[in-house]
């Protein structure tokens, strides 16, 4: 499962982001070419219509405007939760075993695709190759929240954390766990966000952020249990909190891709 790192946010995040907000025309290609890329030394992409071989991140992002792509999905699925996936199976188990994938929405008539990644380190950087597969109908999230859904969702999910993670003892270890936790919050502080994408997506990107940085640091710190059961509980314990965090992730950065009137949340909606 892709999780905020060096770049607090997955590769299919920083391309959907910045993918969107070219095709929404509030970004030129190079910047939205640029901020895709990241600290990465390459992207390249393979079986973009209309393009034989590979070609750079900016060529495929203009080759799937004029194909008939308007906007674009993140999706982050891990093993046992394929939530996000139109199929078919072949690409579905492609984009579990990759942790992360954009899908397209078009224009009717157009076909649905996918970019799925594959990370190759090298000594100037890692290599990225995007792989462009035909997908089924992309109109809508397959089961992930809007953004309304997942303000409320990381709202809910973010007091849970707290009880969570005050109930796991991470008494060892804890200067290196503070040490985690403040890298966490200088990488998701300075994440650069298009401006296209609207304050509520913006402050949920960078909720979900840090509370996927930090259940990666609860998960890998170790705790008091002794036994497999209690370990079994603590993993327990964090991964429905971290299946609402990916979900919320995808939702907001994939806002742009929403219906252009959803409904605002009410009252009611907010009422636990």
């Amino acid at each position: 499962m892709p999780t905020p790192s060096r770049a607090a946010l997955p590769r299919a995040a920083l391309l959907t982001l910045w993918g969107n907000a070219h095709l929404r025309g509030s970004a030129s290609l190079d910047d939205a070419a640029a901020h895709a890329v990241g600290a990465d030394a390459l992207h390249r992409v393979v079986g973009v219509p209309g393009e034989d071989g590979d070609v750079p991140i900016g060529i495929a992002l203009a080759r799937l405007r004029l194909s008939g792509v308007e906007a674009l999905r993140v999706v982050l699925p891990e093993p046992g939760d394929p939530t996000g996936l139109p199929g078919p199976a072949a690409f579905n188990v492609d984009a579990v075993a990759a942790g992360e994938a954009v899908i397209t929405v078009s224009r009717p008539g157009a076909p649905a695709l996918a970019l799925v990644p594959a990370v190759a380190p090298s000594e100037g950087g890692d290599v990225v190759r995007w792989d462009v597969v035909e997908v089924g109908p992309s109109a809508h999230p397959h089961g992930l929240p809007t953004l309304s859904e997942a303000e409320r969702q990381l709202a809910e999910s973010l007091i849970e954390a707290t009880e969570a993670l005050a109930a796991l003892d991470l008494a060892r270890g804890r200067e290196e766990v503070a040490g985690r936790l403040q890298s966490l919050e200088r990488r998701v502080s300075r994440l650069d966000l298009p401006g296209s994408l609207s304050p509520r997506a913006q402050r949920a990107v960078v909720q979900a952020a840090r509370l996927l940085g930090i259940l990666e640091v609860a998960a890998s710190t170790p705790g008091a249990e002794v036994t497999a059961g209690e370990a079994q509980a603590r993993e327990a314990t964090l991964r429905p909190l971290r299946r609402a965090a990916r979900h919320a992730l995808c939702a907001a950065c994939s806002a742009e891709a929403e219906p252009a009137h959803e409904p605002a949340p009410g009252p009611k909606a907010w009422r636990r």
